[in-house]
This record gives structure tokens, sequence and C-alpha cells, in this order.
């Protein structure tokens, strides 16, 4: 049993990463072993290091924690067993990614998965698929490189074609004078 002051550090400290994470995402984490929720967690580390946590917490800690740091409509998350899944560096749609892949694997309801606050903009369980699917921050930066990179490339295609034409008008010119 936590004594009071553990659950106020608790409270302070969840707040303080709740202040500052990319993405809050709550899950029912029912179902699981513990070393299927230790895979997860192993998943996360590998990807993120310390930069993404997947903790169970008591729904009131939770509550008290969102509370202080500033969330609004979070209640009808923190029904029943909830895990969170926060990301305070790195890209908060690659965790969605790790997370939904996860919960695929297993063959587990996608409902479980609660939903939550990306950017600080409210999601649902229904949006999670849709998150999941997003490309990473790397594939949109390869995606616009390629979209900028495109019409440059083609500039110097048809420029290049011009001076090779213009060469060889000159090149049969010299020739015919020279004759």
């Amino acid at each position: 049993m936590l004594t009071r002051q553990q659950k106020e550090a608790i409270v302070k400290e969840m707040s303080e990463v709740f202040k500052q994470a990319s993405l809050i995402l709550f899950a029912d984490f029912l179902g699981f072993t513990v070393a299927e929720l230790t895979e997860l967690r192993s998943k996360l580390r590998e990807k993120y290091g310390d930069g993404a946590r997947f903790k169970v917490v008591k729904n009131t800690l939770l509550n008290f924690s969102l509370k202080n740091a500033g969330y609004e409509g979070y209640e009808e998350f923190l029904k029943g067993p909830t895990a969170v899944l926060y990301v305070t560096d790195g890209d908060p749609v690659e965790a969605v990614k790790i997370i939904y892949n996860f919960y695929k694997d297993k063959k587990v309801d996608f409902s479980k998965l609660k939903g939550g606050f990306l950017e600080a903009k409210k999601f649902t369980s229904e949006e999670v698929e849709n998150i999941a699917k997003l490309p990473t921050k790397e594939e949109l930066y390869a995606m616009l490189v390629g979209r900028v990179q495109a019409p440059i490339s083609g500039l110097v295609f048809v420029l290049s074609g011009l001076l090779r034409n213009l060469v060889l008008v000159l090149n049969a010119v010299k020739e015919k004078k020279s004759e």
C-alpha cells in the first residue's frame, strides 16, 4: 500500500512528465502476462531509451496528474484497469505503431487502446489505427525532400538537354562551314 507521500510524489512526477509528453495513450492491459508486458516495454526501450514508458498507474493518481498537467476530457479513458504509454522524446507516431502492432500480434481487441493525447490533441480508440498508419517523421521528411527535389532535377534535365542540342547545332554549323 502506498503512503500519502508516495502518492503525492507519483502525482507530481507524472504531472511533470505529462506536461512535456508528445503522446499520452491509455490502454487496458488485462489479458496480458507479465512477460508480454515486459516484451512491449523492451520494444519501446529499444526504440526510445528513456524517452517512452508504458506504466500501470492507478486511475485516481492519473486523474490528479492529468488535471495538474492541464489536460481536459480524459475522464472517459480512466475507466477500468489502465496503463499509460507516454513519449517525451522521439516520434510519438512510431510509439503508437509499436503498441498497435503489439496488440495486433497478440490478437487483442483494439478497443482496449482507449485513446489519449497526441501533441495535446485528444484522440479516441477509433483513431488509434489511423494514427498507427501515419508515416513517421523520417518518412515524411523523405517524401518532402523527394517532392522538392523532383522539379529541380527535372529543370536540370531540361536545361542540360537544351545545352546538348545547342552544342550539336553549333557542331553541325561548324562542319557545314568547314566543307
